[in-house]
């Protein structure tokens, strides 16, 4: 099942007494495996988390009876499939009994690995996906605000996304840092409430590359940064112009502008207005240099061994700006 189904099935009142919770996006896992795991009683529950998982132990567990509770909870944190020959046992004695209980946080992307982890499970399992569009982002915090009690409107959301650099981590933190303060939050609180992310949002330095003005400041402020990682910066570039790609294409089949039409969501009207004059200020032929220029700079991050990534990549940001400063539309 996917993530609606299993919303569906969190709100009912029976839940499958052995679940896996699996994909390529570890945000949406950890808060519905939480949600999973809220659903039964934690008085005899055992977590075991990646190499702390021991067959012995976690078998042990579901068969002993317990002196305190009329259930066996094991919750497996792990970025590894459990073998199949355990993972059998540990169904068949939840299958057993209805007060064993086995829930599988599996944090494995590639999901054509977990065939037969999946088929074990029966029908009892969700597979997640990483956010394709900020608008699917933006739902996921409205989903998390609601739990929290918070009334916040999608533009502040995808503000708050926005300023922690699109990740939904530090964007969950954020709200829950806003829900100790306060339960009711107008788009005008978010810059006294949210700092950013090494104090520049990915969408400022974007602006800044598409509107050629000096990014030096903002480049070494992310780079600086323990997390960063060129390969992400570029990954995002690229989603970046392919989105202004897809407004441009779309005016020029349909001949009007229509945003959730041409990317898949509705940005707040500020953002969208940018997205538009943007999208319709390079030449159409643009978008393609700069396509095989940021798969070229992927290319020779991830081959070249002896390169100063830092310096490469800021030089290649400043020939991108050069080809927009020689080839933007008047």
């Amino acid at each position: 099942m996917y993530k609606k189904e299993l919303q569906n099935l969190l709100n009912s009142s029976a839940f499958p007494n052995f679940f896996l919770l699996f994909g390529n996006d570890s945000y949406q896992i950890e808060v519905f495996t939480k949600e999973v795991l809220a659903k039964f009683s934690d008085e005899n529950l055992l977590s075991l988390y990646f190499d702390e998982y021991d067959f012995s132990v976690a078998k042990s567990h579901l068969s002993e009876s317990s002196l305190f509770a009329n259930t066996n909870l094991l919750h497996v944190k792990s970025d590894k499939k459990i073998p199949a020959k355990e993972l059998k046992i540990l169904i068949e004695l939840c299958k057993k009994s209805k007060d064993n209980i086995f829930i599988f946080e599996l944090h494995e992307g590639d999901t054509k690995l977990l065939f037969d982890t999946q088929k074990a499970f029966e029908q009892n399992f969700a597979r997640f996906f990483a956010p394709s569009t900020p608008g699917e982002a933006v739902n996921l915090l409205s989903y998390h605000a609601s739990k929290l009690g918070l009334s916040i409107s999608g533009e502040a959301l995808y503000q708050i996304y926005s300023l922690q650099n699109e990740s939904l981590y530090l964007a969950s933190s954020e709200l829950n840092k806003i829900a100790n303060l306060t339960k009711n939050v107008d788009n005008s609180m978010i810059s006294k409430l949210v700092f950013s992310l090494n104090g520049v949002s990915f969408e400022t330095f974007f602006n800044k590359i598409i509107s050629v003005q000096n990014i030096k400041d903002d480049f070494f402020s992310y780079s600086n940064d323990s997390n960063f990682s060129e390969i992400m910066l570029v990954n995002s570039l690229y989603k970046a112009f392919l989105r202004l790609f897809k407004i441009q294409t779309y005016v020029k089949i349909y001949g009007k502008f229509d945003i959730k039409e041409a990317i898949g969501y509705t940005p707040p009207p500020n953002i969208a207005n940018t997205l538009k004059n943007q999208a319709l200020s390079m030449p159409i032929e643009l978008y393609k240099d700069i396509f095989i220029k940021l798969n070229l700079i992927e290319y020779d991050l991830k081959t070249k061994k002896d390169l100063e990534k830092e310096s490469f990549l800021l030089s290649c940001l400043l020939s991108i700006q050069n080809l927009i400063s020689k080839n933007r539309k008047a």
